[in-house]
């Protein structure tokens, strides 16, 4: 028998309050029936209504060219928006395809997560859609029908943003749950869907009763940990135009506004090692600019400097960089990304720490900030038993390639470096750069000291896993050691060494991000049975190195 209940089922977003509730709304003349403020209870409001009409389905082409039928079949999609303002807050309840009519600056991202973490059943969970702050970038949303707690979804404890979770909550101080106790079923993320009344008095209590509860301590819930890394609100302006000034003082190299450095986006990872330039677009007055994996920095922050500051965030956003093959930037491979996505900066403002990281800005939690940098200091005391030459910079394009030849001149060491492997799974990915003589995989980087380590974890991870996941991994990996060293017996890799030159593995020289990226990289290969341990590489600088070739 089904509940008795006033309420139905609407999708609540909560916006940025103190302005005309007009101004909430995208302009839309299309089918509009009604536009205009209106009276809900004590308080005015503002309703949009209307209807988008299409005179026939795009996929009706396709059907035509495949058969000659014709289809004309008119659709449309209703849609209604309800503002009200209430408390320091606009809330917009939207049915239909409303939702698309709301000012997407002026959503508070967080409101609906808040409400879930302090009323979701923790032992239910029905749904958890996240995304990795790695250099993969990578989502996912897992459902387990019975429900279950976090654990059951596999959740990274460090470097993953939950933006999405639904399940059995309770709805204690809303009407609904007055009505039937009973728990509901709700998704929350950057919206809340709950079920509402649909009497005025009692929808405008409803709307008060969310705001007391998303203000609620979140101490006691066991979803709190859903909320130690978060995206920054779009609407929060005075905190993101702090950020932005911060970000467009580092951008013209000023060190005092963070740490500040090149983080490669995730859909270049894999092909930064083919690379021989990036080319910038829409990058200022001076036109182009080419750099290449082996520049310094200050390629880029010496353009950025040149920008009046006001306006450098906003050529950021604008710019793009071409992926090219040659090392003049003009052999185009066809890849794109916005220059946004270029950037690792971290600051600090009224002691928070603010990370940006793939073109947005997140906030991590003081605890776990430190609980983040203790685990990471311990885990770089695991060093490898390794021997490195002294890796001196060539210039040369192929630096790193010739570095890792080097290593294999030592007896015992095999340069697998550009020996690409392939499988299903992963069509052209390296298993390492040189295997060691108890076969360790070492994987080999120069990180200067403003350059992210993202891409490192990436390429480790990914071989790591083939390996043990993929037959096929571990048969070319045996097969193109024994064509290098024919004595050497078949075995499976006793490890994983990241070896590093440039900078020394330190706690104080990686972006948080970074200090994120390499706690998920230790967990995955605890899941793999593989043991992570590090090395560092003596070297001399580049400055140093072009001295000595100049000087010779």
């Amino acid at each position: 028998m089904p509940l008795r209940t006033t309420c139905r089922q609407t999708t609540v977003y909560r916006l940025e309050g103190g302005r005309e509730l007009a101004e909430c709304l995208l302009s839309s003349t299309e089918g509009v029936e009604y536009d205009a403020p209106i009276e809900v209870g004590d308080i005015i409001g503002h309703l949009i209504v209307g209807t988008r009409l299409s005179e026939r389905p795009t996929w009706s082409v396709h059907v035509e060219s495949l058969t000659g039928y014709r289809i004309d079949m008119p659709g449309s999609q209703p849609y209604a928006v309800l503002l009200l303002p209430v408390g320091d807050w606009t809330y917009a309840l939207t049915w239909g395809s409303g939702y698309q009519l709301i000012e997407d600056e002026l959503i508070d991202q967080a409101f609906g997560l808040l409400f879930g973490i302090r009323r979701l059943n923790a032992e239910r969970i029905g749904s958890v859609f996240s995304a990795a702050l790695d250099a993969s970038a990578r989502s996912t949303l897992t459902s387990l029908p019975g429900g279950s707690d976090l654990g059951g979804f596999g959740i990274e404890p460090y470097g993953e943003v939950v933006t999405r979770v639904s399940g059995p909550a309770a709805l204690d101080g809303l009407t609904y749950e007055a009505e039937t106790h009973r728990f509901h079923q709700i998704r929350a993320g950057n919206s809340l869907s709950v079920p509402l009344p649909n009497s005025p008095g009692s929808l405008l209590r409803d709307l008060n009763a969310l705001t007391t509860i998303v203000d609620e301590p979140d101490e006691h819930s066991a979803l709190r940990v859903l909320a130690q890394v978060r995206r920054v609100d779009k609407s929060n302006r005075p905190l993101i135009e702090q950020l932005e000034g911060a970000l467009a003082r580092a951008l013209g190299g000023d060190q005092v506004a963070g740490p500040f450095g090149l983080a490669w986006p995730s859909v270049v990872t894999r092909d930064v090692e083919a690379a021989g330039s990036f080319r910038i677009e829409q990058f200022g007055r001076g036109g182009p600019v080419v750099f290449t994996p082996d520049d310094d920095l200050t390629v880029l922050t010496n353009r950025f400097a040149s920008i009046d500051q006001a306006r450098r965030v906003k050529v950021l956003r604008n710019g793009r960089v071409f992926v090219c093959a040659d090392d003049e930037g003009v052999e185009e491979t066809g890849l794109v990304t916005p220059l946004r996505k270029w950037f690792a900066f971290e600051t600090s403002i009224d002691g928070a720490k603010y990370c940006y990281h793939q073109g947005d800005w997140y906030r991590i939690g003081d605890g776990y900030l430190e609980q983040i940098r203790s685990q990471v200091a311990e885990l770089l005391t695991r060093r490898a038993d390794l021997t490195f030459p002294l890796w001196v910079p060539t210039g040369k394009r192929d630096d790193e390639h010739r570095y890792c030849e080097l290593v294999a001149k030592q007896p015992g060491y095999v340069c697998l470096d550009r020996n690409l492997a392939r499988t299903p799974f992963h069509p052209r990915f390296e298993l390492c750069d040189v295997v060691g003589p108890s076969d360790e995989l070492v994987h080999i980087k120069w990180l200067g000291r403003s350059t992210a380590a993202s891409h490192l974890y990436t390429q480790a991870s990914t071989a790591a896993w083939s390996l043990r996941e993929e037959p096929e991994a571990l048969q070319q990996l045996n097969a193109k050691v024994s064509e290098i060293d024919s004595e050497r017996l078949r075995t499976e890799p006793s490890g994983i060494v990241l070896a590093i030159a440039g900078r020394t593995w330190d706690v104080d020289q990686l972006f948080t991000m970074s200090q994120i990226g390499l706690l998920r990289l230790e967990r995955e290969s605890r899941h793999l049975r593989t043991k992570l341990t590090f090395a560092e590489i003596p070297f001399m600088t580049k400055s140093e190195a072009k001295r000595t070739r100049t000087a010779a």
